[in-house]
């Protein structure tokens, strides 16, 4: 029992090791996020006076840059919450390898996957 708190521990710290990338990661969603929704604020013209002045070209564009901006950026926030979620998957099964070791020696080397049997729905009819 202590070898399996032990292990659970290792891998509670490794996950504690990755909180401030994600802490940054969560940060940078929250920075595309206020983007995005900057971007699809609409467009307001002014009074100058008593005269309506629409909205210019200038922010016509400025937004259309906003939004460019805010999809590379979601695409860079995306591809490192992907990376980290394979190093959690990663860590995770080595866990559970070990603890699949621990209990089984003769199982040692053995991939997880071979271990765990294949789950199938029973066929409906139509």
């Amino acid at each position: 029992m202590n070898s399996n708190n032990d292990m659970m521990y290792e891998y509670l710290m490794q996950m504690g090791a990755m909180r401030p990338e994600e802490d940054q990661m969560l940060r940078k969603q929250a920075m595309v996020d206020a983007l995005r929704q900057q971007a699809m604020d609409p467009m307001k013209g002014q009074m100058a006076g008593r005269v309506y002045v629409a909205p210019g070209v200038g922010e016509a564009i400025a937004k259309m840059g906003t939004a460019y901006m805010t999809g590379q950026q979601q695409q860079g926030v995306d591809a490192s919450m992907a990376k980290m979620n394979v190093k959690r998957e990663e860590e995770l099964r080595k866990m559970r390898e070990r603890m699949l070791q621990r209990r089984n020696p003769a199982a040692a080397g053995t991939p997880i996957s071979a271990s765990v049997p294949e789950f199938t729905l029973p066929e409906t009819e139509g």
